[in-house]
């Protein structure tokens, strides 16, 4: 029968049967014998044993959940520090010592794990763990058990073939392991046994927790190490799967190794120093205070979070033992952090030991890289149901970073979704959120000649209507020094005073491109001008067309309005908008209050993509 060897004393022999996830394997008195001088060398080896200890309690939090997730039974997470292959039946080789789970190169090929001249997947603990469960599963599917599983991971193929072990193990819940031939499994049952037995007792000096850090992309081990005030050496020992000093574009990221106390700490760095451009305002949450007169002389660690008593998870705590430290119910512990019982605590994370307010004490959130709705109800104190309420959500799913998630009141229904994506709009963002928190309507940008004026006092680009005869000129020109090139059709406007000298004609074309035009012009009334005498800028503007300031907009790429908006600037219906950096149609119809298919429609838009530089007519709000 199959034993719990965390029970037993590190001194007791090796039982005749060892389970294993769904089989049990039988031992002879020779290959029990085997087993037993393995156990013996590894206890003896205390200095190794501790560090596979170490290792085993600090990677637990990350391929427990996985395996779980996988449908992989979870006595193979002994398997993630095991690195000794079978290649043989005489013979079994050691692979580098940081490949985490036994990954060869054929295995690893398999899986698509990148092995290259700047890193090795195989050494990252979380490349390495989606690896290995997507191997052990095809490994299943083939040998129909967990044991066969097992010795197919940790033995070369030729040796499955030369033992039969598809055909002798196929489906067999007891599976005899009879001689050496066995060698690799029977040193992986020496090294399971023996790390269940210690496990059970080990208390590290210090608990520690893995952050992986996702703005590690294109940074040195050193910037990163200055950045979060971590040890070079630490950070550079636990991130061996690189082999280039900065980190190369990839899935993976580097995994920073800190002590439980410190794990906020770290995140919080990480977002103040990546420049995202997201608020960094909220990063004081939780609120955590140090309260051990809470606690119930059953052990823990207690706090007071946003307010509320709660208490810290350690390493190995479940559920169940914090109820117990905290001396309440299981099920009052599950529905005040709104959890299952199932559920896996994360290291270092402070749970509430009382019900959780309906409203934070800040009107908003922006999500950051890998936040989880939970991650929020927990970090301001208040309930998940009460987030998924105000923000419009009917289930609990995927947040995308940068999104605005509101925590008091309901998103209004004409609101779309609001995403922060540029630091360009961090200070507008934040006054329409001062603005939403007193219960006012969003301020209106300031319109300045048809233009929205910048909310960061920026400097305010003036246009100039068609309709204005205010563009400036030099006062006088030489008409005599112009190409003539452009037609000037229009007759003198009669409504106008004629000046004193108009005797003479202006020739029939002129070249306007050689005018030092720095606005569009307007039109104003056309005057006869004296060919041999300097003429006033008026005088000129009265004889050049629409079609001509038009063409002369494009030619200096002035920003100006164009005959449709100056007709419809006048009667003050319309405004115009030049698109700025990070500006979505989203963004565009917050600001001014309409909706995203209006926008479309005015500007003939057939998809929702704009760009910088972009010139939309929107309607003015009432």
């Amino acid at each position: 029968m199959g034993k719990s060897y965390a029970d037993l004393p590190a001194s007791s022999p090796v039982p005749y049967e060892v389970k294993f996830a769904d089989v049990t394997f039988q031992l002879n008195d020779i290959t029990r014998y085997i087993v037993q001088n393995h156990v013996n060398a590894l206890q003896a080896n205390k200095a190794a044993t501790q560090a596979y200890l170490e290792k085993l309690m600090l990677y637990l939090p990350i391929v427990e959940p996985t395996l779980k997730d996988g449908q992989v039974p979870n006595d193979f997470k002994y398997l993630m520090l095991y690195n000794k292959l079978q290649t043989s039946i005489e013979s079994t080789s050691e692979l580098d010592s940081d490949i985490l789970w036994c990954m060869d190169e054929v295995k690893a090929k398999d899986v698509d794990l990148v092995m290259n001249s700047q890193l090795d997947e195989r050494k990252h603990i979380m490349a390495a763990t989606k690896g290995a469960v997507v191997c052990l599963k095809r490994n299943y599917v083939l040998y129909k058990n967990w044991g066969s599983t097992l010795f197919s991971h940790i033995a070369d193929k030729k040796v499955l073939n030369l033992l039969e072990v598809n055909k002798k193990w196929s489906s067999n819940q007891y599976i005899q392991l009879d001689g050496a031939a066995y060698s690799s499994v029977l040193q992986f049952l020496a090294y399971k046994i023996t790390l269940e037995r210690e496990f059970s007792n080990y208390r590290p000096g210090v608990q520690k927790i893995v952050y992986e850090y996702p703005y590690s992309k294109n940074k040195t081990l050193n910037k990163i190490s200055t950045e979060l005030k971590v040890e070079p050496s630490t950070l550079s020992s636990y991130n061996s799967w690189l082999k280039i000093d900065k980190v190369p574009d990839s899935d993976c990221n580097v995994l920073v190794v800190v002590p439980a106390e410190r794990y906020n700490d770290v995140r919080n760095l990480a977002e103040l120093t990546q420049k995202s451009g997201l608020p960094i305002k909220d990063l004081g949450f939780p609120v955590l205070k140090r309260n051990q007169s809470l606690a119930k002389n059953r052990g823990g660690t207690f706090y007071e979070i946003n307010g509320k008593a709660g208490i810290i998870a350690d390493m190995c705590d479940s559920p169940i033992e914090l109820a117990y430290k905290a001396d309440i119910s299981i099920s009052k512990f599950l529905e005040f952090n709104e959890m299952k019982e199932t559920d896996i605590l994360k290291i270092g994370q402070v749970y509430y030991l009382e019900k959780k307010n309906s409203k934070a004490s800040v009107p908003f959130h922006v999500v950051r890289e890998g936040e989880t709705l939970w991650d929020i109800a927990q970090m301001y104190g208040v309930g998940v149901n009460d987030l998924l309420a105000y923000n419009r959500m009917d289930k609990v799913q995927r947040l995308q970073r940068g999104r605005v998630i509101y925590m008091q009141n309901t998103r209004p229904k004409n609101k779309p979704i609001e995403y922060i994506q540029s630091p360009s709009e961090l200070k507008e963002i934040e006054e329409l959120v001062e603005n939403t928190n007193q219960n006012s309507e969003p301020k209106q940008p300031e319109i300045v000649n048809n233009e929205v004026k910048a909310k960061e006092n920026k400097p305010v680009e003036k246009t100039i209507s068609v309709d204005e005869p205010t563009a400036t000129l030099p006062k006088e020109i030489d008409v005599n020094s112009l190409p003539l090139s452009h037609e000037i059709g229009k007759k003198p406007n009669n409504s106008s005073k004629k000046p004193a000298n108009t005797s003479s004609q202006l020739p029939k074309e002129l070249d306007v491109n050689s005018l030092p035009l720095s606005h569009e012009i307007g039109k104003s009334p056309e005057k006869n001008l004296n060919s041999q005498n300097n003429v006033d800028n008026k005088e000129v503007i009265s004889n050049v067309s629409k079609k001509e300031a038009k063409n002369k907009k494009q030619e200096t790429e002035n920003d100006e309005t164009n005959d449709e908006e100056k007709s419809e600037s006048k009667s003050a219906r319309y405004l115009y908008h030049t698109v700025k950096e990070g500006e979505t149609l989203y963004r565009l119809s917050v600001i001014y209050n309409v909706e995203v298919d209006a926008i479309k429609r005015l500007n003939g838009l057939k998809s929702n993509i704009i760009e910088i530089g972009d010139r939309l007519k929107v309607k003015k709000s009432k």
